[in-house]
């Protein structure tokens, strides 16, 4: 053993200055270090601990992740997939609301006076019949209403605006209304009126199906009225034939 030693240090073959070399090395690293053997398992968990320290995750993780925090990949995979999730923004859009029919009357006036004719288009069903009792026959059809109030606004001023004095709230079929015309903030004369109104729900809206304007009259016969009511109603009872002509 004294002869390897001597000559592992004597030697003045190559082989043996490298040797000497080898063993400067090895004198030069710390003593802690020298003929430590590190366990396989602390290994592991040092590796995993550096990978974990070297992973940089987005900036939509928050405060899921601190540097050279540990945790298992299963929880780390769960915790970006949550913190993505957690900023998509879901809109439920809830079911369309369906105006009150009073609500659909009191906006069917106030367009007429603004004359905005497309806000009041959707208001009234394409199939709409509207009775005005001083025209002899009633308008049919959206269209032919449209332009009954068109050539209304189109004779009268624009200051002429009607007045709502009561409505009904109280079903969701059915309104009726008195109202009068303003002129520049005072009663117009001889345009008081009421009127009632029919609306469906069709395609997600409420609107108007039936319409009936019974307007005050310019003449006022009195007891004339009542006399001529008395002389149709003897003539229908001679002659019934003529309720025909009545329809």
């Amino acid at each position: 053993m004294r002869e390897a030693h001597l000559l592992i240090v004597h030697s003045s073959s190559r082989e043996g200055v490298q040797s000497r070399r080898m063993l400067s090395s090895a004198t030069a690293l710390p003593l802690g270090n020298v003929g430590t053997r590190t366990p396989a398992k602390t290994l592991s968990r040092a590796s995993e601990e550096r990978s974990c320290r070297s992973f940089s995750p987005s900036s939509s993780a928050g405060s899921l992740f601190r540097l050279g925090s540990r945790i298992p990949p299963a929880r780390m995979r769960v915790s970006i997939v949550r913190s993505a999730a957690a900023e998509v923004k879901i809109t439920k859009v809830g079911p369309t609301e369906i105006s009150t029919a009073d609500g659909v009357v009191k906006e069917f006036y106030d367009a007429i006076n603004r004359r905005d004719f497309p806000a009041v288009e959707p208001l009234i069903a394409e199939d709409c019949v509207y009775e005005d009792l001083v025209f002899p026959q009633p308008f049919v059809g959206r269209k032919a209403i449209l332009e009954f109030f068109k050539k209304f606004t189109e004779k009268t001023s624009a200051e002429l605006q009607f007045v709502i004095d009561d409505i009904s709230s109280e079903d969701s079929s059915v309104v009726g209304v008195t109202w009068h015309l303003d002129w520049r903030g005072k009663v117009f004369p001889f345009s008081k009126g009421c009127s009632f109104y029919r609306l469906q729900v069709r395609d997600n809206k409420r609107q108007i199906i039936y319409g009936r304007d019974c307007v005050e009259p310019a003449a006022k016969p009195g007891d004339l009225a009542l006399a001529i009511i008395q002389g149709v109603t003897w003539l229908l009872q001679k002659f019934p034939q003529l309720a025909d002509h009545f329809q």
